[in-house]
């Protein structure tokens, strides 16, 4: 913040007045210069994997008109990519695995280091081929490739970008060139999110932490705290960082796609992957969904079975075209995430949530057609808000937790099968809304609860970040008037919270800037950054 961004952004205005090349020169070295600061080989794996893709892509222009030939191309670099990801992200915990088991023999094994952000650049050109093969993008030049890939605001955690989005901009000369409007409201944009991943996630991140390293040791307001406090944590820190990516590449006068919108206000499994790490979503349907599930319809139609959506409203074709194709792309998904079992279970039970949803639109009542009184749809719409964060709550267990055996741990002590806390800390505040019944329980001391520092801290940060998730307009919505990103968004309705390009909003950014910075202190790495 005060060394490289002054820096790349003070180039960036001297190299745009040279010409759109010596911008994109620029961006391209700052860029590099950002990713190998932390372990500057890395600078050689990067370039190789842009070489060898870009090469690929090339190879498969050459080749148009001869289909095999193209496919086998693309085949090969896909194969190549993942062998490349699949060494650096599962290699050590499979060789770990099979020691267990005393396959082979791990003395002396050394962790590997998995490269910054190796999914999300492996990924954005993975796409990319794909999009060579299927004739959906022009030859853009190497030096705009390179750019597309690298651009250090995406570079370490997302989002995935589409180069049907990006690289047209990049070919903008006028993109190279310093804008003020851009620049306040980038600036602004980056508070918002350093102030969420400072103030509010890395505050949850030491307690969180520390329940989950002790989970079989809570008890039920420990495991409520913990699990709570680390699916806002994960909120708060994913949502800063999308907004701090956004911001910076607005700098640059480059809009991100969407990539978090609200999603514990989703009311459905399917609006929540709709919300939740937006371009990962759309990756996974458009690159492994989809051709999942057209393969099984070419499978069927070859037989000559009935399509359509009355051929879908029977069970059987649902449980093909639709849960199977699920249930591969979601455990998948679960995979990329992390090496272990409890990665697995959290992908499957998202596949598990996606088929009944997608099974109640198929089967269930249709009650579109409903007349509700405003009372009656507010009280549907917070339900089904309610079961839907659930939902994903208790997926966030395995999601976090060291092993499935903790996940399980922490639920089963969610459920109170593994007592409550001693009463003696409780506030006198809290202790005074105790029906009389549960006084009772507690002197009889069939209620034991304990409530630590700790925990009373979680007990007050817990709700304030229900509210700002709930009720308030997200960052998007704040800085709709900016346009920050590609996706047109509407304000949040609070007159307010809406950003305006005045003095008093300068002043406001500044203040919650200081804010921002003074709680940099005890920082965390952003979550994302191990996927």
């Amino acid at each position: 913040m005060f060394g490289f961004l002054p820096a790349a952004v003070l180039g960036f205005a001297v190299a745009g007045r040279l010409g759109r090349t010596a911008g994109a020169v620029w961006l391209v070295i700052a860029s590099l210069v950002f990713y190998g600061f932390w372990q500057p080989a890395l600078v050689v794996l990067i370039s190789a994997s842009i070489l060898f893709n870009y090469a690929i892509a090339s190879l498969i222009r050459r080749n148009e008109g001869k289909d095999g030939r193209q496919t086998s191309l693309l085949w090969t670099g896909i194969a190549l990519n993942l062998i490349a990801l699949i060494y650096y992200k599962y290699a050590f915990w499979l060789l770990s695995l099979l020691g267990k088991i005393g396959i082979v023999d791990t003395h002396g094994l050394h962790a590997i280091v998995l490269p910054l952000g190796i999914s999300f650049f492996t990924f954005t050109q993975i796409g990319y081929l794909v999009d060579c093969r299927q004739k959906v993008t022009k030859e853009d030049g190497f030096l705009n490739y390179v750019l597309f890939v690298t651009f250090f605001p995406h570079l370490i955690a997302g989002p995935i970008l589409h180069n049907g989005e990006i690289m047209p901009q990049f070919a903008d000369p006028a993109r190279f060139r310093l804008n003020a409007a851009n620049i306040g409201a980038g600036l602004t944009m980056f508070v918002i999110g350093l102030l969420k991943k400072s103030l509010i996630a890395d505050s949850l991140a030491n307690i969180n932490n520390q329940g989950f390293l002790g989970a079989e040791h809570l008890q039920f307001f420990g495991s409520w705290g913990t699990l709570l406090g680390y699916s806002l944590q994960l909120y708060f820190d994913f949502s800063g960082y999308s907004d701090m990516a956004i911001g910076l590449a607005l700098l640059f006068n480059i809009r991100f796609p969407l990539n978090f919108d609200s999603p514990y206000k989703a009311r459905s499994i399917i609006d929540f992957w709709q919300r939740w790490h937006m371009t990962l979503t759309r990756y996974i349907t458009l690159y492994l969904y989809n051709p999942i599930a057209m393969n099984f319809y070419r499978r069927r139609m070859k037989r000559g079975l009935p399509m359509g959506r009355k051929a879908l409203a029977k069970p059987w074709p649902f449980a093909y075209l639709i849960a199977v194709p699920t249930f591969i792309t979601m455990a998948l998904a679960g995979i990329w995430h992390g090496a272990g079992l409890q990665f697995l279970i959290f992908g499957l039970l998202h596949a598990v949530y996606l088929t009944i949803n997608h099974a109640w639109r198929t089967f269930g009542p249709k009650t579109g057609a409903l007349v509700l009184g405003r009372l009656a749809r507010g009280c549907l719409a917070v339900c089904q808000v309610l079961i839907t964060y659930s939902a994903v709550l208790i997926a966030q267990a395995f999601f976090r937790a060291a092993s499935v055996s903790d996940a399980v741990s922490i639920l089963s002590a969610m459920l109170g099968a593994k007592g409550f806390e001693h009463p003696l800390s409780v506030p006198k505040l809290a202790r005074s809304f105790l029906t009389p019944f549960a006084h009772r329980l507690i002197e009889d001391g069939a209620i034991d609860f304990h409530l630590s520092h700790d925990m009373q801290m979680q007990a007050l940060m817990i709700p304030l970040a229900f509210v700002i998730v709930w009720l308030l307009p997200n960052s998007q919505q704040i800085m709709a008037g900016a346009n920050p990103v590609l996706t047109k968004v509407e304000t949040g309705g609070w007159r307010i919270l809406t950003w305006r390009p005045t003095f008093r909003w300068a002043i406001a950014a500044s203040g919650a800037a200081a804010i921002a910075l003074m709680s940099i202190g005890g920082t965390h790495e952003f979550l994302y950054f191990q996927f």
